[in-house]
């Protein structure tokens, strides 16, 4: 699993305000549904684009709470807030999604996009979200399976094992979407509604996200031992896609919501759990 450092956050700020992720978060928010007055919680915030985007769903008075284990994500955030003059909305924090530090049935909405494919503990970083979510409340995750991840390239055998490299190396749960049914269910929640959020692209654009993915994708790969002239061929080999027609990219998501309906449940897994 991947630690995020300074250089991991930057690179994954400029992924994530590719006009395919800004669309993408869109979608996820039109999903979230956040009212005026709701509090939400943003688990794993990396650069704070999804609170600060809710933020301005949820005022007035209304407040997200955003939280990530990395240091340098709650900087990354806390800068976001300032520049965008939410600081009375969005509350940044140090925080562990497996251990969350709020009482019971604190929030009206838990949200983590792409953030629990990273956690070891996945199983029990749902049920914390779970146990927080106020009565009725809902939880709703965003993640990608990373065997629906397509690039078009000369050799598409390698390019799968340039992605499984990737999910080797960066990933405590490449496959989540397989199983997050399955995880909502014995947190407790009630399944409520699950959608496909595909990226598509046609045409090379350096500044697409499936552009800006090669690199994270190469470097997992030298990580996980893959030949460094093999991995350079692959790189070439897509960035030199610029004709028309020769450029394609395709990335599978899958969003599921759950609501929080078993009154008291979560109060009891957590005094027996701990």
């Amino acid at each position: 699993m991947q630690n995020f450092e300074a250089a991991d956050v930057a690179r994954l700020d400029r992924a994530y305000s590719t006009p395919q992720i800004v669309d993408q978060r869109r979608r996820f928010r039109a999903a979230v549904a956040a009212r005026p007055g709701e509090v939400g919680l943003d688990v794993g915030c990396g650069a704070g684009h999804l609170a600060c985007e809710l933020a301005r769903e949820v005022t007035p008075r209304g407040r997200i709470v955003a939280i990530d284990k990395s240091g340098e994500s709650v900087d990354a955030s806390k800068a976001r807030v300032a520049k965008e003059g939410l600081a009375d909305t969005v509350d940044v924090q140090v925080g562990d999604a497996t251990a969350l530090e709020f009482p019971d049935e604190t929030f009206d909405f838990v949200v983590a996009a792409q953030v629990y494919s990273f956690i070891t503990e996945v199983a029990q970083a749902i049920q914390e979200a779970a146990r927080v979510l106020r009565k009725s409340g809902r939880l709703l995750v965003l993640e990608s399976d990373w065997d629906m991840c397509i690039w078009k390239s000369k050799d598409p055998i390698f390019t799968r094992h340039m992605i499984s490299a990737r999910a080797a190396t960066q990933f405590a749960h490449a496959y989540l979407p397989r199983d997050l049914h399955k995880l909502f269910r014995a947190a407790g929640l009630t399944l409520v509604d699950m959608r496909t959020f595909s990226i598509i692209e046609t045409r090379y654009d350096p500044s697409s996200y499936g552009a800006s993915v090669i690199g994270i994708t190469r470097d997992s790969a030298l990580k996980h031992g893959v030949p460094t002239d093999d991995v350079a061929a692959w790189e070439e080999d897509l960035r030199s896609r610029t004709a028309e027609g020769e450029w394609f990219f395709l990335l599978g998501s899958l969003c599921i919501y759950g609501n929080e309906v078993a009154a008291g449940y979560g109060r009891f897994r957590r005094k027996r759990g701990r």
